[in-house]
């Protein structure tokens, strides 16, 4: 079995024309996911594994969760791996699904070439205060939409100034770089111009060993960072379901025993 990868473009064409003569009779499931589960190495795991349990080919497209959601609601998808739980509930209350299942999470964490202390609003609002060079995804991916929730604490806690533009919501100054592209390109353009960002444990992990920015993990709630699995309504529903119960029972170890240069990556729920 093999599996690839989609590409969608600002029309978003149907995907029934990707199906070679030799794959009819095969069965194709299209998955959106987020570019941290990509970035992190465990997807491909993961689609290989349900490949060749289930005989089930697997296109997948990787973006960041607004993006993703969309490609729900337009059908493009028949399930969505994401981690923004309040755009899920706003997805599911659409009816563009039934319902979210939570089967991992890891934390958001802080590359940085300065030394980090205190918990993760303190960081944030020195970032702010201090100016220091910071790098946004500015793409309403889920890390995004976590940064955005931070500044919006801190505006409420402590009175911080923010903004709210095509950027999202954040402190004005020109310290704050929003580049509109996924976590790699976020974390290499931290790297070039000496910058903090926010990440999602798994993508650090993955560019540790590249970059020269060290990583900072908080034990605030606040850096939580679920993923769930989401069925699209009125697509491949069969397949779906199969998938889910996939990373519910066999993939579950796999998840657990992923590591990245010895350093798990991701965990299961009890």
């Amino acid at each position: 079995m093999r599996h690839h990868v989609f590409l969608v473009t600002l029309l978003l064409l149907p995907l029934s024309g990707c199906v070679s003569p030799d794959e009819e009779n095969t069965t194709t499931f299209r998955l959106g996911t987020t570019t941290s589960m990509r970035d992190s190495g465990l997807l491909d795991v993961l689609i290989e594994e349900f490949e060749t349990l289930h005989q089930t080919d697997v296109e997948y497209v990787a973006v960041g969760t607004g993006a993703a959601l969309q490609l729900g609601r337009s059908s493009d998808v028949d399930a969505l791996i994401v981690h923004a739980p309040e755009q899920e509930m706003a997805f599911i209350d659409e009816g563009y699904a039934a319902y979210r299942t939570p089967f991992a999470y890891n934390a958001f964490v802080l590359l940085s070439p300065v030394a980090l202390s205190g918990s993760i609003l303190d960081v944030f609002e020195t970032i702010a205060t201090e100016g220091h060079c910071f790098v946004s995804r500015g793409d309403d991916s889920g890390t995004h939409a976590k940064e955005q929730a931070i500044w919006s604490t801190l505006n409420e806690t402590t009175g911080l100034a923010i903004v709210e533009d095509s950027n999202g919501l954040h402190p004005p100054g020109d310290w704050y770089y929003s580049i509109g592209q996924g976590m790699g390109a976020a974390i290499n353009m931290a790297d070039e111009k000496s910058c903090i960002t926010l990440s999602d444990r798994g993508t650090a992990l993955q560019f540790q060993n590249q970059i020269e920015l060290e990583r900072y993990e908080f034990n605030d709630t606040l850096v939580s960072n679920p993923y769930a699995y989401l069925i699209v309504a009125q697509t491949n529903l069969t397949v779906a379901h199969s998938f889910e119960n996939y990373l519910l029972n066999e993939g579950r170890s796999t998840i657990a025993n992923y590591t990245i240069n010895g350093d798990p990556a991701f965990f299961v729920y009890p």
